[in-house]
């Protein structure tokens, strides 16, 4: 993959300087040109520097000694592989899941027992390829055990209508740092290995699958409890969780490192990003701050961006904090429009449309394309796709960005982009 990267690189590098040499040779450097060559140069740059960002990053990868644990800021499917791996005494299933089967959706369902009432179901439930305390059930995201029924009542073999454990059998809820809980429910007697006050990690086994409580056959009932740990605060756990991405981590980064794989960096002197001029007299400064867009986050640190020129310098520190601030709001505004206008996305989605808005500046069009054509490739036609110009210019890096934003949208993977091209 590496050496398919380096192709692309050079071959791009190549074209462009072609396309310089052309332009100098029959002397169109003109003012009518004279954007167009600056735009060219700066993306040649820009190239060079996604090169070796991502040159050292699959070094990092292939350096044993920079391994470690991965944990995603996102759900993984809570149903573990067949083998495991042990790590600090703790075992984790983290490969594909044993299983994807979902047998009972969320919401309101006929009640499987066959009374022919209506009742609210308030998780999914997910059938087993195996018997009773063979399937691993793994933390979906890491977290902290609020409760277990390890240690305390023992739930056997379930029954209809059993009230064991609350219906729910032998189960474990898990608090999560974004305010989340999620329950596991009809886990096998005496298989779990998780208690109260406990931190667990995404992909940690925590349990084996069961049929204790309401239930007459192995399943898990999996539920999202959303901001409190209430039954009252359920919610689609397919909101968060992906049975066609079960493992969203493993090929992806954080909203940050995915927002930087395209925005590169201005140049570093010591601890200190340079101040440059990205065109038509615009100031910017790190991963794609602009200094007059900022100058309020800049004041309330202490700078004061007229004091600083092209040229000068400001701490890496100081701008990466406010880059990651930009972020944090351009998540919350994306997802205030999003609800305004009653559409349901999950948080990869979110992910791509906070990316794009913070290259872009708004997603003022995506409620609308999205209600006309969906998570179809018509949307990337007729959204993603329109925005890959400066000055009128296709130009190769947004072309790169968005496909890749569009490939997250879509499939929820994280890449760099160049491998869509």
């Amino acid at each position: 993959m590496l050496k398919r990267k380096i192709n692309i690189f050079v071959i791009t590098v190549l074209l462009f300087s072609f396309s310089l040499s052309n332009v100098f040779a029959y002397d169109y450097v003109e003012k009518e040109n004279q954007k167009r060559v600056e735009n060219m140069i700066r993306e040649v740059y820009e190239l060079k520097d996604q090169y070796e960002d991502l040159a050292q990053k699959t070094w990092e990868e292939d350096d044993p000694s920079s391994s470690g644990e991965i944990s995603s800021d996102y759900y993984w499917w809570p149903i573990g592989s067949a083998e495991t791996q042990n790590s600090g005494g703790k075992d984790f299933a983290s490969d594909s899941p044993e299983t994807i089967i979902m047998t009972s959706p969320f919401g309101n369902r006929p009640d499987p027992f066959g009374s022919g009432q209506t009742f609210f179901h308030s998780g999914i439930d997910i059938a087993g390829g195996r018997g009773l305390g063979q399937v691993n059930i793994i933390a979906a995201k890491d977290g902290v055990v609020v409760f277990s029924s390890k240690g305390g009542e023992v739930c056997t073999s379930g029954s209809h209508q059993s009230t064991c454990g609350g219906g729910y059998g032998n189960y474990i809820i898990i608090q999560h740092t974004d305010g989340n809980y999620t329950l596991y429910g009809h886990l096998y007697e005496d298989s779990l290995t998780v208690k109260e006050g406990e931190s667990v990690k995404q992909g940690q086994v925590i349990a084996k699958m069961g049929s204790s409580g309401n239930s007459t056959g192995a399943h898990l009932h999996f539920e999202v409890r959303e901001g409190q740990n209430d039954y009252s605060a359920t919610v689609d756990p397919l909101n968060y969780v992906d049975p066609n991405n079960p493992r969203p981590a493993n090929a992806s980064s954080t909203l940050v490192e995915f927002i930087e794989a395209f925005e590169g960096h201005t140049k570093i002197i010591g601890d200190s990003y340079l101040v440059e001029d990205i065109g038509d007299g615009v100031k910017s400064v790190g991963k794609g701050v602009v200094l007059e867009y900022n100058a309020e986050r800049f004041a309330a640190r202490g700078y004061n961006v007229d004091n600083y020129s092209v040229g000068s310098t400001i701490p890496i520190s100081v701008a990466d904090s406010i880059k990651d601030e930009i972020i944090s709001e351009m998540k919350s505004s994306v997802e205030s429009v999003i609800s305004k206008n009653g559409i349901s996305l999950k948080p990869y989605q979110i992910d791509a449309l906070v990316s794009f808005q913070y290259n872009v500046g708004n997603i003022n069009e995506f409620p609308a394309a999205y209600k006309q054509y969906g998570d179809t490739e018509a949307l990337y036609d007729n959204f993603f796709g329109k925005y890959v110009h400066v000055y009128g210019e296709v130009w190769l890096g947004l072309v790169v960005r968005r496909k890749a934003e569009w490939y997250l949208f879509h499939t929820g993977q994280y890449t760099d982009g160049w491998q869509l091209m």
